[in-house]
């Protein structure tokens, strides 16, 4: 991924907002946005203390958790991080995780950013002015 390529995939994002309009909820993408940004954070938070209280049953599942939810917004690097996370669960390996804990934090806030960026836009153009 570069620097330049979008954090949120335009066609995973298309492909939800198809599915908001053909099962007629308009509210559809605000609530997935909505449900990312209230559960995501504190589930990202429970995966560093999973790793520094050195829990691999908590650790895997949490990461399994978030890389499905990253996943689904089209946040592949999220969801990439998140995918070796609980394989550093599985494997015990907290050493390995601990490392790789930064730099997912790092694309994890760029994850939050865009969603609310785009709860923003979403909520803007759902409200007539």
């Amino acid at each position: 991924m570069t620097p330049n390529d979008p954090v949120l995939d335009p066609d995973v994002l298309a492909g939800l907002e198809q599915l908001g309009i053909e099962s007629a909820n308009p509210e559809f993408m605000a609530q997935l946005f909505g449900l990312f940004a209230s559960n995501a954070p504190g589930r990202f938070e429970r995966i560093t203390l999973a790793v520094s209280a050195r829990d691999g049953a908590a650790l895997e599942s949490l990461a399994h958790t978030l890389k499905s939810n990253c996943a689904m917004l089209g946040a592949a690097t999220m969801a990439a991080y998140c995918r070796d996370l609980e394989a550093m669960g599985e494997r015990q390996a907290f050493d390995e995780a601990a490392a790789l804990l930064p730099a997912a934090a790092e694309e994890f806030a760029r994850v939050a950013r865009a969603v609310a960026e785009r709860a923003s836009a979403q909520t803007t153009t759902e409200r007539p002015a």
